[in-house]
């Protein structure tokens, strides 16, 4: 079996497979030779025969040389380093030209080796090539002789099977296995530390000779190996620069090899940690070969190396349990026991690294990282013990080194399926060379089969041509006859009416004769009727449409003049279109075409006529395509016709002219829609009812300035001076004139005038939907302040909109004119010392200007422009709204300081930004009246709020209600009207700002522009409230508290004594001052009796109860105020009798006479 298949691989080559196919075209030429004109002679078939062998052998032949060229290319790459000059540039030593001449050697014996088992050229490309790369000591070398590649030069002369640079792994080492070909760099390429330009050129040189040695796949992937020590010791800096310089490498391969490489990241020297050999000192050789580390999907990367790190700690620990249980000796037993937690301390260290390395960003992309390993190659050297090392450093104590690592001979962890399985297997991997191979194949392919299919079907085809031509000229024949017949039924001349729907049928007809496009297999040399049948029918078309159809757009035009005589611009139009379709001016097939087409549109509308304007489109294109002849023309109109348009302003007919290329240019109409997003729309509107769909034409943006304006202007002006011919007079537009001095200054004020009427109607027209309730208001808010800000992208459409001046172009870029145009430009240009003659003056500085406020606004439509302060500030208000609902109807009116704010911003922004902040304001202003009130109510009617609690106290109490019989208990009267109170805390938390207290009557005020949530009438009762808090707590305390003095005054004489009871003390008056009691109520005894009883007794002596009893007594008594407010006279009359009393409170602020509580009401808000 294996001798047939190296038999099939010596005889399927390039050269056997296509003779093989040359060989079938030869017989076909031979064969089918007589049946193709000019090939019936043997010689001449011969000829060509050895004509197409040649061509094969040529081009095979070539395509072997350039095979081998690079196949001796590569080889000389790598030998060329073999023999290179010594270190440091000395002289080579004999030593050293012997170990030249074993590598040279061990080199060919590999080439060979892998020669033969392949059998064929090519065998370098066929096997994967792989970049080892990593800092020095990294164990690179160790690796890949442990890794159970199968290499031929070892197995020839059992010695070291790597093939070695100058000076050994001070280059790299050419590794050729059966596997693969693998390419191990020294290390100071990865570091570049050592000769940082030496190591660069090296590296790079290195890497050119890939791409030009192997160009189509200069390698298959990266193998990154670094030391797991490296990582573990190094400090934080250090790991950077070693991921930095790893990170470059990897960059560097993928630029100047232009390929989007795998890349595989092996961390070595895995057995250098504690324990590493106790822990898998189990595993057999097959379990050693597995792969210990994570490979990525293609769609992720070095993000998801933590969370797979996870899972192979996890691993560790489950595994743990059983290699606890078969170890027996103790101190083996420790150090497996901690290894899981050795390696968990690698995370940070490892993660770190990787992420410098080979994280991503937008400007710098992430390399291709496929995967991550751990591995051990061979077990020698010092473990390292991160936990006891980072103890040791955190107490300062020594740490207790770990005897070294005896080699164990033969045994490497996790190495051969990483490389041979994962490493090998992804050789295919690499994305960008090989659609090369694939597209070989297909041309080959290809090639092939379109070969053998032009070679039977030409034969196939030869045979139907005849029959094809006959039947292609009967019909042609056919054709022209019933084409004559229909021409009878149209009137040629004198054309009296324009009807061409009746004669487009005809014209369909002519254009539908025979022209031979059909007949694909008559176009054989000596066969092809294909001219022939062209030229009858072509000639029928033409005279078709210069007697039919261009007479009747010559009538058209003169109805058209006539009927517009009065439009000056139209009939210059149509004139010079009329004279053009006489022949009496050159033809411009744009303009003729474009008129016509605007004439039909209007004539015949609808999709209904949409076919008819479709072949007269067809017809027109085809008459215009030849010279067209001469038709008589009335001189009488067109002289009419000049002296009609002859006063019309050259800037108007420059300016009208540019207008009309408007409809030719694909310029977008600028809609405020398209700039608002879907998003924005529904937060704007238009005032005039306009949906924000219309817009601005593409004319009057920058676009249209830029393209339209400035790109046709100069074309414009040479158009109407090259159009003297339509006034009838070479000299009527003389370019060195004053009719022409400021032509582009005329015509650019008039676009300026336009523009600025076209924006400012639009920018006034735009507002800002009408505001809702408080949570739409804030929505909306939200969405104008956001970083995605509607009103922003809205108002940076419009700024770069109105941006038009751009800068010049460069001296030498300019054109020189010349000419007409240049005698029609130079005046322009000399008025404005910014303009050229190519780009004109700098139109765009006066509309700039007249919008410089709002492009200030705008400036770069960043948070840094005043635009984004005006942002902040809405921000801001719409902040202090939304919390206005939460925190009360104070807090709305701290809204309004910002609201405030946005007010006196709105005066100073132009529009429609003024417009837009007033708006916001006064919805503002509507929203944060409702939050207050609304809020204001539900604090006052809530279950903790003073409503219910007020009224459960006052209503039908004493002393609110003088005649009711029960009483205000003391607690709750304190509860309502104490510091701090329902009535007091309601009032500061809601309602303090709203009044003005700084006069005798308090008075609702508005503020921060936000209207009071209560009326007046519960302003005073706030500040009746207010009052008795004073009186009754004159020292803010919780408590109330009178204190006052009692002193006898006065008795009548018909009494011998008059006593008045406050609790527990009696105050007798028996006509003389006396001395004055001290009392305080409610007193330490609650003062909840009193009384007056004269002597001898008049009536029923007075008594009272309860917490207000001395409150009932002094309702008995007549209080006049005295001198001072702490001062009151008592007068008690009772029968005939009277005495009177001197009372003195302990403070100017006491309830003594005042009325503070009979016929207070509650306070109402709604």
């Amino acid at each position: 079996m294996q001798n047939v298949s190296s038999l099939l691989a010596y005889l399927i080559t390039r050269w056997t497979t296509s003779f093989a196919g040359i060989a079938i075209a030869c017989m076909l030429v031979w064969y089918l030779g007589p049946l193709v004109p000019g090939f019936g002679q043997p010689l001449t078939r011969a000829l060509l025969i050895l004509a197409v062998v040649l061509a094969w052998g040529v081009v095979n032949g070539a395509i072997s040389w350039f095979r081998r060229r690079r196949e001796r290319r590569l080889a000389a790459g790598v030998t060329d380093g073999v023999s290179g000059g010594a270190p440091d540039g000395r002289d080579a030593k004999a030593d050293a030209a012997e170990e030249v001449a074993r590598l040279r050697r061990r080199m060919q014996t590999a080439l060979r080796r892998l020669r033969g088992n392949r059998r064929r050229r090519g065998y370098l490309y066929e096997q994967p090539w792989f970049v080892l790369i990593g800092p020095p000591g990294a164990g690179k070398t160790t690796a890949l002789m442990n890794a159970g590649l199968n290499f031929p030069a070892a197995a020839d002369d059992g010695d070291d099977p790597s093939v070695g640079g100058v000076g050994g792994t001070r280059l790299c080492d050419w590794w050729f296995a059966d596997e693969a070909v693998l390419i191990d760099t020294a290390g100071r390429y990865t570091t570049q530390d050592s000769d940082a330009a030496v190591d660069r050129a090296g590296w790079e040189g290195f890497l050119d000779l890939l791409r030009t040695a192997r160009p189509r796949q200069p390698v298959n992937g990266v193998l990154v190996i670094v030391s797991i020590t490296d990582i573990a010791a190094a400090t934080l800096e250090e790991r950077k620069a070693h991921a930095r310089a790893v990170r470059r490498r990897v960059v560097e391969i993928s630029d100047r090899l232009r390929l989007r490489v795998p890349v595989y990241v092996m961390f070595s020297k895995t057995d250098r940690l504690t324990g590493f050999n106790e822990y898998f000192a189990d595993l057999d050789a097959e379990a050693r070969a597995q792969v210990w580390g994570m490979t990525f999907p293609l769609a992720q990367g070095v993000e998801s190396f933590e969370a797979e790190f996870k899972l192979l700690l996890d691993r560790l620990d489950q595994r743990l349990i059983d290699r606890l249980q078969a170890e027996r000796a103790p101190d083996r037993r420790a150090l497996l026991a901690g290894f899981p937690t050795q390696v968990a301390s690698l995370a940070e260290p490892l993660a770190d690294f990787l992420h410098h390395a080979f994280s991503g960003t937008k400007l710098d992309p992430a390399p291709f990282l496929r995967g991550v390993y751990l591995s051990s190659a061979t077990q020698e050297g010092t473990p390292i013990d991160r936990l006891t090392g980072m103890l040791a450093r955190s107490f300062g104590v020594d740490q207790k080194r770990t005897p070294a690592l005896r080699p164990v001979a033969g045994r490497s962890y996790f190495l051969k399926q990483m490389v041979s399985e994962i490493l090998l297997g992804e050789a295919q991997l690499v994305t960008t060379r090989s659609r090369w191979r694939r597209r070989a194949w297909w041309l080959r392919v290809g090639g092939y089969a379109a070969a053998a299919i032009v070679l039977v079907a030409g034969g196939i085809a030869l045979y139907a041509i005849q029959s094809q031509n006959r039947t292609a000229v009967a019909e042609a024949n056919a054709a022209l006859a019933a084409y004559r017949n229909q021409l009878g039924t149209v009137k040629l001349e004198p054309v009296a009416e324009d009807d061409l729907p009746k004669v487009v049928p005809v014209l369909d007809a002519a254009a539908a004769l025979p022209h031979g496009e059909g007949l694909w297999l008559t176009d054989v040399p000596g066969l092809s009727q294909r001219e022939k049948l062209w030229n009858t029918t072509h000639m029928a078309y033409r005279d078709a449409l210069q007697r039919i159809l261009l007479p009747r757009l010559v009538f058209r035009l003169e109805a058209q003049m006539h009927e517009r005589f009065g439009d000056p611009d139209f009939l210059y139009q149509a004139t010079r279109v009329y004279l053009m379709l006489g022949g009496a001016g050159p033809l411009d097939r744009a303009l003729v075409r474009s008129w016509e087409t605007l004439d039909w549109r209007a004539r015949f509308p609808g999709t209904l006529n949409q076919a008819l304007r479709d072949s007269l489109a067809r017809h027109l294109d085809a008459l215009l395509a030849e010279p067209l002849p001469a038709v008589p023309l009335d001189d009488a109109l067109v002289s009419a016709a000049r002296v009609a348009f002859s006063h019309v302003p050259l800037a108007d007919r420059v300016y009208s002219r540019v207008k009309s290329e408007a409809t030719g240019e694909t310029v977008p109409d600028w809609a405020p829609a398209d700039a608002l997003g879907t998003a924005g729309q529904p937060l704007f509107t238009r005032l005039s009812g306009k949906p924000l769909t219309d817009g601005i034409p593409g004319f009057f943006t920058a676009d249209g300035y830029r393209k339209i304006l400035l790109g046709h202007l100069a074309a414009s002006a040479r158009s109407v001076a090259d159009e003297s011919w339509v006034l009838g007079r070479k000299d009527e537009i003389a370019p060195q004139g004053p009719a022409v001095d400021g032509l582009e200054q005329a015509v650019i004020a008039l676009y300026v005038a336009e523009f600025e009427k076209q924006w400012d109607g639009l920018l006034d027209d735009i507002a800002l939907a009408p505001f809702g309730n408080r949570d739409s208001t804030v929505q909306r808010l939200y969405l104008l302040s956001s970083p995605q800000s509607p009103m922003r992208d809205l108002l940076v459409a419009v700024a770069r909109e109105l941006t038009l001046a751009a800068p010049p172009p460069a001296a030498d870029t300019k054109p020189q004119s010349s000419g007409p145009l240049a005698a029609v430009v130079a005046p322009a240009a000399a008025a404005d010392p910014h303009s050229d003659p190519h780009s004109g003056p700098t139109a765009g500085s006066a509309i700039e200007q007249h919008y410089a406020s709002l492009r200030t606004l705008v400036g770069d439509g960043q948070d840094a422009a005043p635009l984004g302060g005006v942002l902040r500030l809405i921000s801001r208000f719409q902040t202090d709204l939304a919390q206005s609902g939460q925190a009360g109807a104070a807090a709305a009116a701290q809204g309004g300081g910002s609201l405030q704010l946005l007010s006196a911003e709105a005066q100073r922004q132009p529009k429609p930004m003024a417009r837009w902040l007033q708006q916001i304001v006064d919805g503002g202003r509507g929203a944060l009246t409702g939050t207050a009130q609304a809020a204001a109510a539900a604090a006052f009617t809530a279950n903790a709020g003073p409503a219910q609690f007020c009224q459960s106290v006052v209503t039908g109490r004493y002393p609110f209600d003088p005649t009711a019989a029960n009483e205000a208990p003391i607690d709750d009267f304190a509860r309502l009207f104490a510091p701090g109170g329902l009535l007091d805390a309601f009032f500061q938390a809601q309602i303090r700002p709203y009044v003005d207290m700084s006069g005798s009557t308090w008075k609702p005020q508005p503020a921060g522009g936000v209207a009071p949530p209560v009326d007046a009438a519960s302003i005073a009762r706030f500040q009746r409230a207010a009052a008795i808090r004073d009186a009754f707590f004159p020292n803010g305390g919780t408590e109330p508290q009178l204190r006052f003095t009692l002193a006898p005054l006065s008795l009548d004489p018909g009494a011998t004594r008059a006593v008045v009871t406050l609790g527990n003390t009696m105050i007798p008056n028996t006509g003389h001052e006396g001395p004055a009691t001290s009392l305080a109520w409610p007193g330490s005894d609650g003062m909840t009796t009193a009384g007056l009883a004269f002597e001898p007794a008049a009536g029923t002596p007075f008594a009272a109860d309860g917490s207000w009893a001395l409150f009932r007594l002094l309702d008995r008594a007549k209080v006049t105020p005295g001198a001072a407010p702490e001062a009151f006279r008592l007068d008690f009359r009772m029968g005939e009798h009277q005495a009177s009393f001197t009372l003195k409170a302990g403070s100017a602020r006491n309830p003594i006479g005042r009325n503070l509580l009979e016929g207070f009401r509650c306070p109402t808000v709604r």
